[in-house]
């Protein structure tokens, strides 16, 4: 593949100019950074404008576009947190209706709030088994558009944190059907367009959606930070620059950029495939094993190159399991309460996987199952998402909290569903649930 930016700015480093320009490190080496401090320029000529391309940076989101199969991309610098404000603005506007997912990312709700909009929530249903919080159906998706007939889009998380992935295709059909746009939330599913042949269609734009998110750092080999915004439909295409920048800092980060264009080319050029092959071989037999130590996992359709263990149905708590892997030198991506989430792709050596499994045989025996978390049901809305979160809060005990109005989300993981989002009215069943989930505090809007 084309590496564009790479060339542009290779080519500045090599003509030496004295830069009397931005940043202040002027490209000289300050240890530990001598290597990227020279790559981190600013919008100098031939190196191109994020939010004004057309040169080096939009003839690689024209490549990406083609990798992907979008019919366009735009490069990010700000996380996927950027291109799902982005998403939002573009397709709801300021104060729309939307139907979202509930295990949504807080970067998500603090769009929301952001843009004044009002959130029709769907709840996932339990496909993946008590310990996880499940998928959404097309049936749940066509009776909220149904009853909202206003809604300006709908928005879901797939894969979640855990990798359980819904039937995005069938989905997209609904929202087709209705004339509204689908919006992926696929921040953990960058390398899903790579997956190997067997596996079909995963990442969201292959399966029909109109925009989806996409954090390339989070399983590809780029910096944090990272990520592309993917869009399909050409009504949103024009404007998507604009929008961005609204969000967006007026300084973006060469060397983020840089290392999204060289993720891509690793991607498109044939190593992710090779290395996602390995890793899901590699995981699907830690899984079988992962059974008969006693752990749950996730049902039906998850993430292949994501490992999700709970280990509270054998009894273990969070600190020994943790401190466990630990002594064994791996360092998993999360542990909760309950539950251990482990990534991984074609950078992780069989070495790895070994340590992986050699830490899990080292495990005592099950001691007994932990009870699954319940499902949170909807709390009654009192004010807006909006309204909650840009209010003066305090901060109360979660057993003194019954009857207040949260300030912010409180989302345990796993199931990973907020038990209470700002604005929503905590009565004593959520406030029960607050404490079966650990919180000691929560953050609620004064009494007057």
């Amino acid at each position: 593949m084309n590496t564009p930016l790479y060339d542009a700015v290779r080519l500045y480093i090599e003509q030496d100019r004295t830069r009397f320009h931005m940043p202040g490190h002027k490209g000289q080496g300050f240890p530990p950074f001598s290597e990227i401090l020279p790559w981190d320029i600013t919008e100098v000529a031939g190196a191109d404008s994020l939010f004004h391309a057309d040169g080096a940076i939009d003839a690689f989101e024209r490549i990406a576009a083609q990798v992907y199969g979008a019919r366009r991309t735009l490069l990010c610098a700000g996380g996927a947190t950027l291109c799902i404000q982005t998403m939002l603005a573009l397709a709801c506007g300021a104060g729309g209706t939307v139907v979202m997912g509930r295990n949504l990312h807080r970067a998500a709700i603090n769009a929301a709030a952001l843009l004044d909009l009002a959130p029709v929530w769907v709840m996932p249903d339990n496909s993946a088994g008590a310990w996880f919080s499940g998928r959404y159906t097309p049936q749940a998706i066509e009776t909220a558009l149904a009853a909202h007939p206003e809604a300006a889009a709908v928005y879901i998380t797939s894969p979640d944190y855990f990798g359980v992935m819904s039937d995005v295709a069938a989905i997209s059909a609904v929202c087709r059907a209705r004339g509204v746009p689908l919006l992926v939330d696929n921040a953990h599913g960058a390398h899903l367009r790579f997956l190997p042949e067997r596996y079909g269609n995963m990442h969201p734009i292959e399966c029909g959606a109109s925009m989806c998110a996409d954090s390339l750092h989070k399983t590809l080999p780029a910096m944090t930070g990272g990520a592309l915004l993917h869009i399909s439909q050409e009504q949103f295409a024009g404007d998507a620059k604009r929008m961005m920048s609204v969000f967006g800092s007026t300084s973006p980060s060469y060397p983020i950029m840089l290392s999204c264009e060289r993720a891509v080319a690793y991607a498109a050029d044939g190593a992710a495939g090779e290395g996602f092959e390995r890793t899901a071989r590699a995981f699907d037999a830690l899984r079988c094993f992962a059974l008969q130590k006693g752990f749950a996992l996730p049902l039906g359709l998850s993430d292949p190159a994501k490992l999700s263990l709970c280990f509270g149905a054998r009894g273990d708590q969070a600190g020994e399991f943790g401190a466990h892997l630990r002594s064994y030198g791996v360092e998993p991506e999360y542990i909760s309460e309950n539950a251990c989430v482990l990534m991984a792709n074609g950078e992780n050596t069989a070495r790895d996987f070994e340590r992986l499994r050699a830490a899990l045989d080292g495990l005592r025996p099950p001691v007994g199952r932990a009870a699954p978390p319940a499902a949170p049901k909807l709390p009654e809305r009192a004010l807006s998402v909006r309204a909650a979160l840009f209010s003066p809060h305090e901060q109360v005990p979660v057993e003194n909290c019954a009857g207040r109005i949260a300030a912010c989300d409180c989302s345990p993981c796993p199931p990973g569903v907020p038990v209470v989002m700002p604005g929503e009215r905590i009565d004593g069943d959520i406030a029960a649930a607050l404490r079966r989930y650990g919180a000691r505090t929560v953050r609620v809007l004064p009494l007057f």
